[in-house]
């Protein structure tokens, strides 16, 4: 990273920051009841169960707390922070994204294994999201 803050993975940085605050501003509209991207009728159904909101609003809570993670790595002031703690929360979003990614192509492979595969364009959207969410905050990270 050069002085100004301004190194190579920069704009991944960025890209990972903006990807945060997406994927949080539509866990938030989820919440609230607007079904964008997703089936309206498992979601009534979904988020009509406490526990699951519940889960819901906490995704979109580490989605906020993600955006200073992300630009922690390319701004100057992320200089100033404990290295160790950011390279934790950057390195373990990576890590739960990579997961996330990792057991969606799992499912899809054994779903294709077993015939039972459909393409269901919802999920495969959600699923190059999350690939996408892995890729930027490696290349951040």
């Amino acid at each position: 990273m050069t002085n100004d803050g301004q190194g190579r993975g920069s704009w991944a940085a960025y890209a990972a920051a903006l990807w945060a605050f997406i994927f949080a501003i539509f866990h938030v509209i989820w919440a609230a009841g607007w079904y964008v991207g997703l089936d309206p009728e498992w979601a009534r159904i979904a988020f009509a169960k406490k526990p699951f909101l519940i889960y819901d609003l906490v995704i979109a809570g580490i989605g906020v707390f993600a955006v200073p993670v992300a630009l922690a790595l390319a701004r100057p002031w992320g200089r100033r922070l404990p290295r160790r703690l950011v390279g934790l929360f950057a390195w373990g979003g990576t890590g739960l994204l990579t997961l996330g990614a990792v057991v969606t192509v799992v499912k899809t492979v054994y779903s294709v294994a077993t015939g039972q595969f459909v393409v269901e364009p919802r999920s495969l959207l959600g699923n190059l999201w999350f690939y996408l969410g892995a890729v930027l905050f490696g290349l951040a990270t």
